[in-house]
């Protein structure tokens, strides 16, 4: 990279002209990528060093450093980060290949939590739109720009603003949590809670939903409260009803992060300074226990009714009622030749989670095992196993990302296992060298 190319960024960023711009516009500059005389990664470690330079707070520096010099060991690796006009660390963002390869293939929903608890240094997260625009912005830069089909939030306007401006495809979903909170705070008709919170979870359709609120809103007088009116409007946000059939993993709320921040307490402290912070974070693993849902599902069999079966064409059609609840009728289409199984409920399409119903008809049917059709590879303990994906034509770069992070992590698991005792450290370096050796001789072989 030349002195006069490293002048020209320094420019370029001096006016705030994002890092990813810089690069297209030098290379149009010069009549293509090809003639570029840097790469994406030198042009991202020149900036990133002189930001680095110029922040004041040794922790923060530190802490940069620190991430920087993952990526020597970790090539898919990335480091975000702005400085404010007095040289402090602003806002952080990283990655690593696992982080990575877990969105490649869980990058479905996003849960954003913007709430915090005092630190070391007093500093909340900026909830203004120009902060959340930066958060998001990187995300789909260092994700390959993959959209997530819902997002969740606790209904901060600043983000909600963001979410419509870089992800306008994505669903933005409020917490149902914090919207039964403001519930109890806003109306002070205790009835209007249990009504409200039926209106969030109930696996109505559009046409049931608008009876149910309209007949209660009616029956409580609060055709004129403010805030139920408010509510009403963006009902698209929060109803279930306006929800159906769109893929949400079961997400809801934004507990789930509540329940992360809950485990991830053991590992931190409010005094830790950032590289405490991020040294932490990078030993946190956390697992969702959906086959608690699964089990649910099977033994709400038991509270089915069979109200009919008949034939159309080479579909079977069963019809099944709830104990208690004999005028709400749910329809399953069943198509024996394909093993595909539908529910009106939805659930299915939600949660990626066979419902209740489809066991139902699993049982009349004499299945012993649950179809192909309706084993969602998320929820499968092969999720991660790149051997078993079925890749595209076009799939390459996917493929490969998710190979070495598989690669990666098992590596970072021998390496930990093997500095332990003299003995499994040269277990481990002898093992390596011979890897190392294997691969040598194959690239020779298959250079000539």
């Amino acid at each position: 990279m030349s002195n006069r190319d490293k002048a020209q960024m320094n420019s370029m960023k001096q006016f705030e002209i994002p890092t990813s711009k810089i690069m297209a516009y030098m290379a149009g500059q010069l009549g293509g990528y090809s003639m570029l005389r840097f790469t994406k990664r030198d042009l991202y470690n020149y900036v990133h060093s002189q930001q680095r330079a110029r922040i004041l707070d040794r922790d923060a520096a530190t802490t940069i450093s620190y991430l920087e010099g993952k990526a020597n060991a970790d090539l898919m690796s990335v480091t975000r980060y702005t400085t404010t006009a007095d040289n402090r660390l602003g806002n952080l963002f990283w990655v690593d290949s696992i982080m990575k390869s877990n969105y490649e293939l869980f990058g479905d929903v996003l849960a954003f939590d913007a709430t915090y608890h005092g630190n070391k240094y007093k500093k909340p997260l900026d909830e203004e739109v120009r902060t959340y625009r930066w958060v998001l912005l990187n995300l789909l830069d260092v994700m390959g720009q993959r959209t997530p089909n819902l997002v969740v939030t606790d209904g901060d306007k600043a983000m909600r603003t963001a979410i419509a401006e870089v992800m306008p495809s994505a669903k933005h979903r409020l917490c149902a949590w914090h919207l039964e909170k403001n519930c109890v705070q806003r109306v002070k008709e205790a009835e209007f809670w249990k009504v409200f919170k039926k209106a969030i979870y109930a696996n109505f359709d559009v046409d049931e939903f608008e009876r149910y609120w309209r007949t209660s809103i009616e029956s409580l007088s609060l055709g004129q409260n403010t805030w139920v009116q408010l509510t009403y409007d963006i009902k698209e946000s929060w109803a279930t009803a306006y929800l159906r059939g769109r893929f949400y993993a079961g997400y809801r709320t934004t507990s789930r992060c509540e329940g992360i921040n809950s485990f991830i307490k053991v590992f931190l402290k409010s005094t830790d300074s950032i590289l405490e912070l991020v040294h932490s974070l990078d030993r946190v693993v956390k697992d969702y226990p959906v086959f608690r849902e699964v089990k649910k599902q099977i033994k709400g069999v038991a509270t089915l009714l069979f109200q009919g079966r008949e034939s159309i064409s080479t579909t079977i059609v069963y019809s099944f009622s709830k104990m208690g609840r004999p005028d709400r009728v749910c329809k399953v289409l069943y198509d024996p030749n394909d093993q595909k199984i539908e529910c009106e409920c939805k659930m299915w399409d939600s949660d990626g989670i066979p419902c209740s119903h489809i066991f139902c008809v699993m049982k009349y049917e004499g299945m012993e095992e649950i179809p192909e059709t309706l084993i969602f590879r998320h929820w499968c303990k092969i999720a991660k196993d790149c051997t078993t994906l079925k890749m595209g034509n076009d799939s390459r770069e996917h493929a490969r990302l998710l190979q070495y992070s598989a690669l990666y992590s098992s590596l970072t698991h021998v390496v930990t296992l093997g500095c332990e005792e003299v003995e499994d450290f040269a277990f481990a370096q002898d093992a390596i060298s011979d890897l190392n050796i294997k691969f040598n001789m194959y690239a020779t072989f298959f250079i000539y």
